[in-house]
């Protein structure tokens, strides 16, 4: 018997974004896992292709569509494209990001652009596509935001990365608010230092990172990977217009002085 029948997801579909490598790929075989059927998304056709057969070969249909949310066109046609090809879309997890690290003095108009619409204007326009569609279908839909820790705490030269991210929680709330009525929630995920993916060869960062996290290590994809399924999950319903700091207590710490 496949995932696709038998999960707690069994008959959703869900949209991924990023979805060829890192977290994205995680959430998306974690949904995968669930029966969810995933539309995964992402810059490069090849990757698209090798994670579109892992979600396969978790026993649930799956299709993939390049685009990249750098270009606002883009986000428009990956959400229209993803419409026109599946019968009801009921998740959106709202993943692809990046930054261009630099004295926020020396960012580049370009450069600005080029984060913000990733981060933020992505996300808000594959989030209007949706509610449009759960609305129309009478869905109770969930949509999944991706933030960062550096909303709250800043990133060294990430002056733009970090407020297109706390935009996205304001987003966040206030889509919440509007899609309630609905019965559609909003919410989102802000990950602390996170290793990619599971297997990731170690990075030079993690043990010096670690010394400043109570728990005592970096955060794990599946960590991620597991927030965003909750908010994806059926008993979560009431949870909505929320982000939810997965980082081992890692705001909490204060240095000794």
């Amino acid at each position: 018997m496949s995932n696709e029948s038998m999960g707690r997801l069994a008959g959703k579909t869900a949209l991924v974004t990023g979805s060829t490598r890192g977290l994205g790929r995680t959430i998306a075989e974690w949904l995968a896992k669930e029966g969810a059927a995933i539309i995964v998304s992402g810059r490069e056709q090849a990757a698209v292709n090798a994670s579109v057969a892992a979600m396969e070969a978790l026993g649930v249909t799956s299709f993939g569509i390049t685009a990249d949310l750098a270009q606002h066109a883009d986000a428009h046609r990956l959400a229209e494209e993803t419409l026109a090809r599946v019968d009801r879309l009921d998740i959106v997890v709202n993943n692809a990001g990046m930054s261009i690290r630099g004295n926020f003095w020396d960012v580049t108009d370009e450069e600005w652009d080029t984060q913000v619409n990733v981060n933020y204007r992505g996300p808000y326009i594959i989030a209007q596509h949706a509610a449009k569609h759960m609305i129309a279908h009478q869905l109770r839909g969930r949509i999944v935001n991706i933030s960062t820790i550096g909303a709250r705490a800043c990133h060294t030269n990430a002056a733009v990365y970090d407020s297109a991210k706390a935009g996205v929680e304001a987003m966040t709330r206030n889509m919440a608010y509007e899609l309630g009525p609905h019965r559609i929630t909003v919410n989102c995920v802000a990950p602390g230092n996170i290793a990619d993916r599971p297997g990731a060869t170690p990075s030079p960062w993690w043990p010096k990172s670690a010394e400043r996290i109570p728990f005592g290590r970096v955060g794990k994809a599946e960590d991620i990977a597991a927030a965003v399924r909750f908010f994806c999950l059926p008993e979560s319903e009431f949870t909505t217009g929320q982000t939810l700091l997965v980082d081992g207590a890692h705001d909490s710490y204060l240095p000794e002085f």
